[in-house]
This record gives structure tokens, C-alpha cells and sequence, in this order.
């Protein structure tokens, strides 16, 4: 049996003192929040989430014998699976139009790949630019990101507005249109009619496909 003097000397000395060699439990270090207090914090991020970090401990701190710092907070919040991160920006949906696009999704839920080959879609969109700095961060679960309270509405602006129109197919793409107009029905309808790329498109489909548009 080998071994430094030192290792040796102290496990001497440990028998001397403890009549054991093995090594000793370590005792985990308490926790700075009781379960209660944990509680009380995801209560205080779920009632305003726009809060910061330094403000939720700062609330927190009223009802603790002892306080904790931001950064502990921080952890904790992280762990409970929170993250503060800028809304996802998203075009307003309103409840009955939300209603009908379940609809339709429940509708072609058992397509296959194959059978979304087939389908042309097509869609047309006014981006707009917006000069002011408008984002909002709040406190919310990867889970939760696209409830309606997490994300932020997306609205026209001073700043100026380009259209454009595209199709998408298992076949390919469209050339993209481009236009300076709002885009409206009847825009939407001209572009169509002269929009022979969308013809040269639709030519490039094996003979006898059944497309839908």
C-alpha cells in the first residue's frame, strides 16, 4: 500500500479524533427562500410581469426576515423556468378570426405532406416602419410565449410602408411583387390578373397535378 505522508498522517488523525476514516457529509447550504417565500415571489411576477428584477426583490423584501439580492432573484425566477425577454411582436388577431383559423387548422389536420404539395398558397402583407422604439419585456415561461398576454401588437406607423405579394408551393416559389400602395382588394385583385410570373409558375407542375388555390 502506497500513499503521500500527509494522506496518511490525516486519516491517523481523524481515526484519533472521529474513530472513522470515510469522509464526512457535507451539509448543503440553506436555501435563501423557503417554499412559502418561493410561492409568494411566482405571485408577485404573475400579477405584473413588466416588473424588474431589482423591483421584485425589492417587494419580496418586505415580507422576508432577511433580505436577498437582485441577483437572487434572478436565479430563482430562472429556475422556476422564468426569462425577462422583449414580446414577440405579432399582427392582431381578433377572437372571431382566431376562431376561424382553428377552425380550419381542425379541418385539414389529417392532410398529408403530399396532399400540401398540391396547394398554391399565396398571401400579401403591408410592412410598416415604425419610427419609435416600442418594445416592452416581461417576465414569462418559453411555454407561454405566444399567449395573447405575451405577445405585443403589432400596428401602422409614421415612418413609411412597402407591400408585398408571394406564393409558396411543394413546387417552389413565386417572384415576389413589390408595390408602394396599401394593399387593399382591389390591388390585391389587379396583381393577380397581371401577375404572369404566377402563370409561369403553375406551368412548371407535372402534367396532370391537381393544384388548389
Amino acid at each position: 500500500m502506497s500513499g503521500h505522508r500527509c494522506c496518511v498522517q490525516n486519516a491517523i488523525k481523524k481515526y484519533k479524533q472521529l474513530g472513522r476514516f470515510d469522509d464526512l457529509k457535507h451539509t448543503e447550504r440553506p436555501k435563501k427562500l423557503s417554499g412559502r417565500e418561493i410561492r409568494h415571489l411566482k405571485r408577485l411576477v404573475k400579477g405584473d410581469s413588466h416588473l424588474s428584477a431589482s423591483k421584485i426583490a425589492s417587494d419580496l423584501n418586505t415580507s422576508l426576515p432577511k433580505p436577498i439580492k437582485t441577483r437572487t432573484v434572478r436565479r430563482y425566477l430562472k429556475h422556476l423556468g422564468f426569462e425577462y425577454v422583449v414580446k414577440i411582436k405579432k399582427q392582431w388577431l381578433s377572437a372571431r378570426r382566431r376562431q376561424k383559423c382553428i377552425a380550419w387548422y381542425k379541418q385539414y389536420l389529417n392532410w398529408t405532406k403530399y396532399d400540401w404539395g398540391k396547394v398554391i398558397f399565396s398571401d400579401e402583407s403591408t410592412i410598416y416602419v415604425l419610427k419609435r422604439k416600442n418594445q416592452c419585456k416581461i417576465w414569462r415561461m418559453d411555454k407561454k410565449k405566444l399567449l395573447p398576454e405575451c405577445l405585443q401588437q403589432t400596428n401602422t406607423g409614421d415612418g413609411g410602408n412597402v407591400g408585398i405579394w408571394g406564393g409558396i408551393s411543394g413546387f417552389g416559389t413565386t417572384i415576389a411583387k413589390i408595390c408602394t400602395e396599401n394593399m387593399n382588394g382591389q390591388l390585391y385583385c389587379n396583381i393577380l390578373q397581371l401577375q404572369t410570373e404566377l402563370k409561369r409558375f403553375v406551368a412548371k407542375f407535372p402534367k396532370k397535378t391537381k393544384m388548389i388555390y
